[in-house]
């Protein structure tokens, strides 16, 4: 009988095991049961889906199935990443996961030109990470890696359930999955999907190699990261651009968006830079005598940037 000797045999992928994990490492990065560094909006939001009568258990029996059925496509229409098959971006997911303390994604590869990744998982299914070939094609390898940590902390945040089906639910329009909730409830999800993509891009930040790596992932989203161009975006235009929407009742079409303005992101992103639990992960960037605010005066800075209605 011949001996198996392929390493990845030896890794312990599944998603069981990620939860075992995750339970072991609350005395370290997580509080009441959520990671330190998640946006309090994001939970608070969160909560109020909770409060919904039916809505998690509904999720977990819809999830369930959708979740299996696209996986299954994605492993037919899809380059799976391993140790033989693009190296250099599982390792960036092994990094990744290993930094966030979770179980290595499944990640694939698919042939589509739009700058998009995203992310499936259920209770039942060990989660996978899908980057178009868009986004692989027109990111430099540091911010390709800010892309993958942002779907691994959508991993880590356990937003994997609410994301399948209230993205099945919007999709669905006034269909049977959109009748069923009151336009009140499909504008709290909205609401709930741009905060918990805050969530996520903060743990791209506690993974980057160059924390302005993840800025730019953002930055590039704004103008679709032109092929063979190096353009440096300047933050100080963006936030006077900002200053224009927010002037503009037009800004009134972002409440229809399941992710904020790509100039909210790159701020907040900014906001959490100067936080206190950033350097909880990254004390190597911790600079003699600087100030770090605290999450609370972080969380107000950003619920600031991501309220559409309420900027003041």
């Amino acid at each position: 009988m011949l001996q198996d000797i392929s390493p990845l045999n030896r890794i312990d992928v599944r998603f069981s095991t990620y939860i075992a994990n995750r339970k072991a490492d609350e005395n370290g990065h997580m509080v009441n049961g959520v990671p330190d560094y998640s946006f309090d909006l994001d939970n608070e939001l969160r909560q109020k889906l909770n409060n919904i009568p039916g809505f998690v258990s509904l999720s977990k029996k819809i999830c369930a199935t959708i979740a299996a059925r696209q996986i299954q496509l994605v492993n037919q229409s899809g380059l799976a990443v391993g140790p033989n098959q693009f190296p250099e971006i599982y390792e960036m997911a092994v990094d990744c996961a290993r930094k966030l303390g979770i179980g290595v994604p499944n990640v694939f590869v698919e042939n589509n030109p739009v700058m998009n990744a995203y992310t499936i998982a259920s209770d039942d299914v060990s989660p996978i990470i899908v980057l178009y070939s868009g986004i692989v094609e027109r990111l430099t390898p540091g911010e390709l890696k800010c892309v993958i940590a942002h779907e691994c902390g959508h991993i880590h945040n356990q937003h994997a359930i609410y994301k399948v089906v209230i993205d099945e639910i919007l999709n669905s329009g006034t269909g049977t999955l959109g009748t069923i909730l009151s336009v009140a409830n499909i504008a709290l999800m909205q609401f709930w999907t741009r905060a918990g993509e805050i969530t996520a891009d903060r743990a791209a930040l506690i993974c980057a190699d160059n924390v302005e790596d993840a800025e730019n992932v953002n930055k590039k989203l704004l103008y679709g990261a032109m092929i063979n161009t190096d353009y440096k975006v300047n933050v100080e235009a963006l936030r006077e651009q900002l200053e224009v929407t927010l002037n503009n009742p037009t800004k009134i079409y972002e409440v229809l968006s399941d992710h904020p303005n790509s100039i909210r992101r790159v701020l907040a992103e900014k906001e959490f830079e100067e936080c206190e639990v950033f350097y909880k992960w990254r004390p190597e960037l911790k600079r003699p005598g600087m100030t770090m605010r605290t999450k609370e005066a972080t969380e107000i800075r950003c619920k600031k940037l991501v309220n559409i209605l309420d900027n003041k």
